[in-house]
């Protein structure tokens, strides 16, 4: 039934998806010990951006144990891309650091305030016609448009940064996830893919300790996490837009797999999340092929997930979101109870009722910024809201 699963729902993302041809082929690393803090407390856990496996000793109540891990890095040694390597137009696509191991495709980025305007109405929409206390969040997620575009073309495109303070400081009850600055920070480190459009695992462990800090539920140290490489990587900037130079410099793609993964429970629901139960399956669909390392988590957008967790603290999270929001589920797997994880372009059920159903305490907005600036992206907010 899973090894079905898998191949149904890899089929079907790559269809639904922004344009990616996912699935996935594996290699395991070794095991790592448990590590929870309150959130907030991330002193100990943040990557560095150069690979080296280092010995960590961990000290509990109970006994002494000794763990490796292993941080990732960028393909090549250089932290800071050549800003005067040659840089063009293709396919719909800035293609840069051409001809060097950091070459890399990333989509144009345009915003409006009128369509900004309509973002945060729709949440703000939301956030008033759920149940009392229930929080609602909105998480707009960069591209690597942002941190990685030439500075020769910076004035060319609008700022994300600036786009998503706009739209955040519009509202009013919802609460907003700023990452922005935190990714800016790290963007030395391996946070996004450079032959595909998704940000890489890594950058979507720093979003979901900024989002469990925001929302004050625990949140585990990233050298509790077991790493899993998948090398020669090419995504759907090579595969859909045809951008062939990437081939030269593949990508590795990482993710990481919580240490309470046997602990939780994973259902697959259908789209109008039918009385049958739904599909037990896997958090993770590890033969996907290295083509659509992207699916490796959750494994497609059409389905409504359910993750029962080992956490005892009654937060019920409920996230609507693009393909972006699937990295963030295996890094809250130590922050709430439950999660359930619907995308906003295949869900035909009324979203506030099912919220409610599920007994949600919070609610979280987590889309890509091609969604937050597109009209008929974002009203798909306000129409989930209306379906019966």
């Amino acid at each position: 039934m899973k090894k079905k699963l898998a191949a149904v729902c890899a089929a079907m993302l790559v269809f639904s998806g922004c344009g990616q041809a996912e699935s996935a082929e594996t290699s395991q690393t070794e095991n790592v010990s448990p590590a929870v803090t309150a959130a907030g407390e991330t002193a100990a856990d943040t990557p560095t951006a150069e690979t080296e496996t280092t010995e960590q000793t961990t000290t509990t109540t109970a006994e002494t144990t000794t763990t490796t891990t292993t941080t990732p890095t960028l393909v090549s040694t250089s932290a800071e891309p050549e800003q005067d390597t040659p840089y063009s137009i293709e396919n719909g696509c800035i293609v840069a650091y051409q001809g060097t191991p950091q070459v890399r495709a990333m989509e144009q980025y345009y915003f409006s305030e009128e369509t900004g305007d309509y973002l945060a109405d729709c949440v703000e929409q939301y956030s008033a016609a759920v149940s009392s206390g229930v929080n609602t969040y909105l998480m707009m997620i960069p591209t690597s448009q942002e941190f990685y575009t030439p500075v020769d073309l910076k004035n060319d495109y609008s700022d994300q940064a600036e786009s998503a303070e706009y739209v955040y400081s519009a509202l009013k009850n919802a609460k907003s996830v700023p990452i922005d600055a935190l990714l800016d920070e790290h963007k030395a480190e391996y946070l996004y893919s450079r032959s595909d459009y998704h940000w890489q695992p890594l950058a979507a462990f720093y979003a979901a300790r900024t989002f469990a800090n925001t929302a004050d539920v625990p949140f585990a140290n990233f050298d509790t996490y077991e790493p899993v490489e998948r090398e020669g990587y090419l995504g759907a900037f090579y595969s859909v837009n045809d951008i062939y130079q990437l081939e030269e410099y593949p990508d590795t793609f990482t993710y990481y797999k919580p240490e309470n993964l046997d602990s939780i429970k994973t259902i697959y629901h259908d789209t109008w999340f039918s009385e049958d139960g739904g599909i037990e399956s896997s958090l993770f669909f590890e033969d996907n092929d290295i083509g659509s390392s992207y699916t490796v988590f959750v494994g497609t957008d059409d389905t409504i997930l359910e993750v029962d967790t080992d956490v005892n603290n009654d937060r019920v999270l409920v996230i609507f979101k693009d393909s972006y929001g699937n990295a963030l589920v295996p890094f809250l797997t130590s922050s709430f109870s439950k999660i359930y994880l619907c995308d906003n372009r295949f869900f035909n059920i009324n979203s506030v009722d099912f919220a409610n159903e599920v007994g949600a305490t919070d609610v979280l907005f987590a889309l890509g910024a091609a969604s937050t600036t597109s009209y008929e992206k974002i009203s798909l907010i306000e129409q989930n809201m209306q379906n019966w």
